[in-house]
């Protein structure tokens, strides 16, 4: 097969010189070179938004503890309001008394998963300073129309309380969360164990 020629049309190439090799191959290596160059993570790219969710406004007495955040398994947990040593609660149907008091802990619920995890209320604990652990407590859980099981679907985020009826004057230090077990998990996931103020 003939060479092609690369010199203009009318003039001679030099002799004892090769002709020039295209450009082209050398241009485009460069401005690869430059775009990846570019991902390199030299920090200036830009950060994805936040969503902006709107504020609520804490409930009578509520503390509001700020980065008290856990995971267990898929589900990571922030305690976002807490309140002790109320001696009753009132529903839409029902008000009640406590045998101690009541302690109630606001939680968000963050499913980090690909699949559904399941929020089971009786499995999480309230621990004391004297290392009690204490169960949720049904009789204020169904007057305040809490959940007792939830389904959490994928990238799912949820908002609820967890009522705890203690004997007074207990002092309550942490909250025991559990998410459940991710597919293919042959047994149930550490729980979270979150410092309450």
């Amino acid at each position: 097969m003939p060479s092609r020629s690369t010199h203009v049309l009318g003039t001679r190439p030099r002799a004892g010189r090769a002709p020039a090799a295209p450009a082209l191959p050398l241009a485009l290596a460069l401005g690869l070179a430059a775009v990846l160059a570019g991902c390199s993570g030299s920090g200036h790219a830009k950060a994805p938004p936040a969503y902006r969710i709107p504020a609520e406004t804490a409930r009578e007495g509520e503390a509001v503890p700020q980065g008290r955040t856990g995971r267990s398994a898929d589900m990571s947990f922030t305690v976002i309001g807490f309140r002790q040593g109320m001696t009753d609660v009132m529903g839409t149907h029902a008000a009640m008394g406590a045998k101690g008091a009541f302690t109630r802990v606001r939680l968000l619920a963050v499913n980090t998963g690909r699949d559904i995890q399941v929020f089971d209320t009786w499995k999480q604990r309230l621990v004391a300073a004297d290392g009690r652990a204490y169960s949720p407590d049904v009789n204020a859980t169904m007057i305040k129309r809490q959940p007792e099981r939830l389904s959490v679907g994928a990238s799912m985020r949820v908002e609820f309380d967890l009522w705890f009826d203690v004997p007074r004057g207990v002092k309550a230090t942490a909250v025991r969360l559990y998410g459940s077990p991710p597919v293919g998990a042959v047994s149930q996931p550490a729980p979270a164990e979150i410092k309450l103020p």
